[in-house]
């Protein structure tokens, strides 16, 4: 991608957002992920933007006097969340303008961006039928532009498979945390296993669904012949309104599903749509979901 990621003016905002983690957040101050360990240590570690909530005792007002900006000292007794993100690279991500691998990696550099500003670790992992491509333990706000240009690095790759993916060596880091996949879930050999390994690992998961418009309510018409992306297996159809309508009833009844084995699970899930604004899927869209506040 020849432009930015995200736009240099959301980056302040961003800053003042915080993936949430219900394992964390139980019994915890809001805004705050203090260390349960008596002991930990009160050594400086960085600085972060100010943000409603936080405790007014730790902004430092020579930062202030310089920059006109209130920053909030951040010490080693914050304990650290690990985010990892899963990005689909399998090879119907490249459906849709925008693709749908686009748009999953500009929300992860989004999601990463917000996590590296809290000092929390981030790792990014792409894959298709295996992980294809890693990138791990980031840690500070100085490491965004090392993610940013991992993210733009992804492009498709072959057939998805989220169970093999997730059983490949090295795909799960083993530290307890958030991970959240970015992908259609249109995965042949199904999402079920996948998720519940990973799961499995004590990671309190969440989805990303990415479908396009054209995916949900296509405007096909007459005599086609369709190729499946990834297996590249053709059919020939004839398409008429009431398989049309039988389509779509099809797509809703499958993103039901998931919803469905989500909510059994416990994982939080949101529908994005491709074409969606981005930022309106950022800073609304997400925060209604509870997945950032």
């Amino acid at each position: 991608m020849s432009k930015p990621l995200l736009d240099p003016g959301w980056l302040s905002q961003l800053e003042r957002m915080q993936i949430l983690s219900r394992r964390l957040a139980s019994g915890t101050q809001a805004g705050k992920r203090r260390s349960r360990q008596t002991g930990s240590s009160l050594e400086f570690a960085d600085y972060r933007v100010y943000a409603p909530g936080d405790d007014l005792r730790q902004l430092d007002w020579n930062a202030y006097a310089r920059s006109g900006k209130l920053f909030v000292k951040k010490f080693l007794d914050e304990q650290e969340l690990h985010v990892t993100l899963y990005i689909d690279c399998s090879k119907s991500m490249g459906y849709g303008e925008p693709t749908k691998l686009e748009r999953a990696v500009q929300l992860a550099a989004a999601l990463g961006y917000i996590s590296l500003c809290h000092l929390d670790y981030v790792s990014v992992y792409a894959f298709d039928r295996e992980i294809v491509a890693s990138l791990r333990n980031l840690q500070g706000k100085n490491k965004a532009a090392q993610l940013f240009q991992f993210l733009s690095s992804l492009s498709v790759g072959g057939a998805g498979d989220l169970e093999q993916a997730m059983r490949s060596p090295g795909a799960i880091h083993g530290k307890p945390g958030v991970s959240l996949v970015l992908s259609d879930f249109l995965f042949e050999s199904g999402y079920e296993e996948g998720i519940a390994y990973l799961q499995a690992t004590r990671q309190d998961v969440a989805l990303v669904q990415l479908l396009s418009r054209e995916e949900r309510d296509p405007a096909y018409q007459g005599e086609l012949r369709l190729i499946d992306s990834e297996t590249t297996q053709g059919k020939e159809i004839s398409v008429t309104h009431g398989l049309m309508d039988q389509y779509r009833k099809a797509v809703r009844d499958y993103q039901e599903e998931l919803a469905q084995f989500a909510y059994k699970r416990g994982i939080a899930v949101l529908d994005v749509e491709t074409e969606r604004p981005l930022e309106e899927v950022v800073f609304r869209v997400f925060r209604q979901a509870g997945m950032i506040r």
